[in-house]
């Protein structure tokens, strides 16, 4: 087959993950798009290619939504408008008399654009707990665009003090939307005050961003909830960590839609609540409920886990390590994804304890499009007490490629199991195109003796599969395997 890229082998497969999974996401509402925003100054189209996920005192998994109103309520206004640009000296209060940008993120307050003007900016910048947004008036900064519409604001972080383009500590309702991101250590970091629910970071928006040459994360954030990554792009991530996105420390109620991850030297993107961290290192054990208990339901539990996250849309690629790492993540929506091609294995549902109330779990995980080149690694895994969710109608493909020619892979391993997870899952209308299985879950093993060794549609899963290893085999049947 030919290709101006691998994957394009794959688009009509990835047809079959683009239906759309919102009928699952539990009060997600499409409002209709609106111009951006409008200040005092004039209005400013945002470039965000769709609707948001939710839209301004819409329902999110059950809540009342507390995202930033940038992203959810398009016909916001801005109370102020400032200008900036990198030898700004002036008032900011037009774009003929541009401010630096020190000092007007020094002057600024909720209700506040802050736009920077096209150029080559060199620093790092920082917002604190004491200079944040609310939730009816948010900050907003605001790289403004060519006129061709590529990104115009261009921040070359700093090369010694906090090496962070944007560091939002502590800060809550900070929009950032249309910036170029370039080396230090964190392109946009943006953390909570402390690992309690009650002390977590709230309302901040990334949106249409592109961070590359970070020694660590382009995009991280800890402890930050209501926190939404939209429509950014990160590659060429350093050897420090190496992310493309991550979403740690316990977060929730995070959304990551409409991105965009290759060349990382660690998992392309992760979410990893990280209870060793948050739990075990404060005193706090794995059984506690301030470590496991669920998001909503203990006004300061829960740091041990990620719950009500919504990864949609996106396109993980060309890792040069492993796929997605979902670690700790529960009760989330995972749909309409291309993960493909990492050097090591695929994405991940799992945990790094042993408690069970912190497996990965009560997920749905459908429509997506999984692809791997690499023999014998797992193309996906759900390990750990990873129990309850239900992985349906998604497309997982072993292949071999050599220069333009793509052929199906005998030697690819389709899924991966363990002791803990036998029976524990609901695995419906899959696609397993070639490969095998090295799962430990006896049923799914019995989905590929069903189609190699006879080729008949007796399986117990309600899935279908081609086997590398036994000719082509289309094996329909009447009820799902778990």
């Amino acid at each position: 087959m030919k290709k101006t890229h691998r994957l394009t082998t794959f688009l009509a497969l990835g047809c079959l993950a683009s239906i759309g999974c919102r009928s699952h996401s539990a009060g997600l509402r499409e409002p209709a798009p609106g111009r951006g925003f409008a200040g005092s100054g004039g209005e400013y189209e945002s470039r965000r290619r769709s609707p948001p996920a939710t839209g301004r005192g819409g329902r999110y998994m059950g809540f009342a939504e507390k995202f930033n109103r940038y992203y959810t309520d398009r016909g916001w206004k801005a109370e102020t408008t400032t200008y900036v640009s990198p030898r700004g000296g002036g008032s900011g209060n037009s774009r003929d008399s541009p401010a630096g940008v020190t000092s007007a993120l020094a002057a600024v307050r909720p209700g506040t654009v802050i736009v920077f003007l096209p150029g080559r900016y060199s620093g790092c910048y920082q917002i604190d707990a004491e200079h944040g947004g609310t939730y009816d008036n948010p900050i907003v900064l605001y790289g403004e665009r060519n006129p061709d519409g590529s990104l115009g604001a261009r921040i070359e972080c700093c090369s010694a003090g906090s090496k962070r383009c944007f560091n939002l500590e502590a800060a809550d309702y900070v929009a950032i939307d249309g910036f170029e991101l370039i080396g230090g250590i964190y392109g946009i970091r943006a953390v909570g005050e402390g690992f309690a629910a009650n002390k977590h970071q709230k309302g901040v928006a990334v949106l249409d961003c592109v961070g590359h040459g970070q020694h660590r994360d382009p995009f991280f954030t800890g402890q930050s909830d209501w926190f939404v990554i939209e429509g950014c792009t990160a590659y060429d991530v350093g050897k420090g960590d190496g992310h493309g996105i991550y979403l740690s420390n316990g977060s929730d109620w995070n959304i990551a839609r409409n991105n965009e991850t290759y060349n990382t030297i660690a998992s392309d993107f992760q979410i990893n609540a990280d209870p060793l961290f948050t739990c075990a290192d404060q005193g706090l054990d794995y059984g506690d409920p301030e470590c496991h208990a669920v998001a909503g339901t203990s006004p300061t539990g829960g740091r041990g886990a990620s719950d009500f996250m919504l990864v949609e849309g996106n396109f993980f690629h060309d890792s040069k390590a492993q796929g997605p790492n979902f670690a700790s993540v529960r009760n989330s929506v995972v749909c309409n994804n291309i993960f493909a091609f990492p050097a090591r294995h695929g994405a991940s549902f799992y945990q790094e304890t042993k408690e069970p109330k912190l497996g990965s779990s009560n997920n749905l995980i459908a429509q997506n499009l999984f692809v791997t080149a690499v023999e014998e690694k797992r193309l996906l895994s759900v390990l750990g007490s990873s129990t309850h969710n239900r992985i349906e109608n998604n497309v997982l493909v072993a292949v071999k490629t050599d220069g333009n020619t793509v052929t199906a892979s005998p030697n690819g391993d389709l899924l991966a199991t363990d002791a803990s997870t036998i029976h524990a899952n609901v695995f419906d209308h899959n696609a397993w195109i070639s490969g095998h299985f090295g799962a430990t879950d006896v049923a799914s093993q019995k989905v590929v003796a069903g189609c190699a060794a006879t080729c008949v549609a007796r399986t117990k899963a309600r899935s279908f599969m081609i086997s590398g290893r036994g000719g082509i085999c289309f094996a329909p049947s009447r009820r799902s395997f778990r």
